[in-house]
């Protein structure tokens, strides 16, 4: 039986989940790894561990592994937008309140969140109630726990993993998170099929687009 391990951003929880199991070949089993940081899966990688699959969540660390001769396959599979999220505080208002977002200096959708306060011209008012975690699940943390009330999130993690309804995507006022994945060097056939798949089949476009990809 062929096995393709397949490490993930962690905004792709409950996600590649509902992709793996449309992919149409039953046969193939997947080893699933779906962390904090995709930083760690970039080091990882770098020090030989055996993905055959990375999928992050940017292009930055993907194009580093592919220009530096580690993958053979590089390919965009999402575009992912922010969103404000709250358990019930109002979310038009961000006055006053402290506000969780990723740390920008490490997390793509930290830097989209600090762009928007940016580019809104509210960051000036609103930077000594910011509190920073390293991943989506640490941000949501800090709300569930309320030492937010607010928090900057993925909108593909506020509807695979919190399922909470009470959120305010963010059309514009930041650049798009555009998520890449590789195809690494020691992957075989198999892996190359899904990863076509994932990139550009029917299926895996509906369920990316139903979780707001």
């Amino acid at each position: 039986m062929d096995n393709i391990r397949l490490a993930c951003a962690p905004n792709l929880s409950g996600i590649i989940e509902e992709i793996i199991d449309s992919f149409y070949d039953k046969a193939v089993s997947f080893e699933l790894t779906i962390g904090d940081n995709c930083n760690v899966y970039y080091k990882e990688i770098l020090s030989g561990k055996p993905y055959d699959i990375f999928l992050a969540a940017d292009e930055k660390i993907t194009d580093d592994l592919f220009f530096s001769g580690l993958a053979k396959k590089s390919a965009i599979y999402a575009k992912s937008k922010l969103c404000l999220w709250s358990l019930e505080y109002n979310i038009s208002n961000l006055s006053n309140i402290k506000i969780a977002l990723p740390d920008p200096n490490s997390a793509p959708y930290g830097k989209a969140a600090f762009e928007y306060l940016e580019n809104t011209k509210i960051l000036n008012s609103v930077k000594e109630n910011l509190l920073f975690g390293t991943s989506p699940f640490e941000v949501s943390r800090l709300v569930l726990d309320q030492k937010a009330q607010v928090a900057f999130l993925p909108v593909s993690f506020v509807k695979s993993v919190l399922k909470n309804d009470n959120f305010k995507v963010l059309e514009d006022g930041y650049n798009p998170v555009v998520q890449k994945g590789v195809l690494l060097l020691q992957a075989n056939n198999k892996a190359q099929e899904f990863f076509d798949f994932l990139v550009n089949s029917k299926q895996s476009k509906q369920i990316l687009n139903k979780f707001g990809f």
